[in-house]
């Protein structure tokens, strides 16, 4: 397994609320997570470190999984633990009320792969039969395109576009979609919608599948062209290779 990670905070954007981690433990279990912060007068970055710092010191201490209900276990208990540390700082400091921060990741264990999202930040895997989008998007345009009420062409200059219908720290109770994916996926692609709210996916698609760039070149090469569309946003990127 290789991975790598960068994040960029664009052309527009004078703070980067974006975070991320990539994360192996002494079980060789592996961990990336990438937050977009979002709200509370450009606290954003704030929320987004919570929930990687949260994350990060759980992991570093974590048991060795043997069954799937242990790390769905996990995975709601250091979430939840994060949404409150989130929820408490927005309390406490005025200068960070209505702050919070979108969360997805991977976490590949002896026994799978399991993905957790909460938000529109995405991750991505990429199997024999190409790159497929494996979180759904907790946003008010992604309920609209699921009910067909817009089209995917009306979707990209709605009014509510950047609109989450859940995120951490924003609310005592939140949603958490936890999945466990098939292992034989050779890239697995974790983001912010920096990349893909600008970049269509054909282009991310040929990018990851590339045999001309190394993994680095692959990381980078998407961020420049989130660049080039405008970097109208922050962009993280984290790519795994599992060939």
């Amino acid at each position: 397994m290789k991975v790598f990670a960068n994040s960029d905070v664009g052309l527009v954007r004078k703070v980067n609320e974006d975070d991320y981690c990539v994360f192996q433990n002494n079980n060789q279990d592996w961990l990336a997570v990438v937050c977009d912060g979002i709200g509370g007068n450009a606290a954003g970055e704030i929320a987004s470190h919570i929930v990687i710092s949260v994350l990060r010191d759980a992991f570093l201490q974590a048991p060795v999984f043997q069954k799937d209900v242990q790390v769905n276990q996990w995975l709601h208990k250091n979430l939840n633990k994060a949404n409150d540390k989130i929820f408490s700082e927005s309390i406490e400091h005025e200068e960070y009320k209505g702050m919070g921060t979108t969360c997805v990741g991977i976490l590949i264990t002896k026994i799978g792969s399991y993905i957790f999202n909460v938000g529109d930040s995405r991750i991505y895997a990429d199997y024999s039969d190409g790159l497929i989008q494996m979180s759904e998007d907790h946003s008010v345009i992604a309920q609209l395109l699921r009910e067909g009420k817009i089209t995917i062409e009306q979707a990209k200059t709605h009014l509510q576009k950047n609109t989450l219908t859940n995120a951490l720290g924003i609310w005592h109770l939140f949603r958490i979609d936890i999945n466990k994916i098939q292992s034989n996926y050779k890239y697995v692609l974790v983001c912010s919608d920096g990349l893909h709210g600008y970049v269509e996916h054909k282009v991310i698609q040929n990018i990851v599948e590339s045999e001309k760039y190394s993994l680095q070149d692959k990381v980078n090469s998407l961020i420049l062209e989130a660049r080039l569309a405008g970097g109208l946003d922050n962009c993280t990127v984290t790519l795994f290779d599992n060939r």
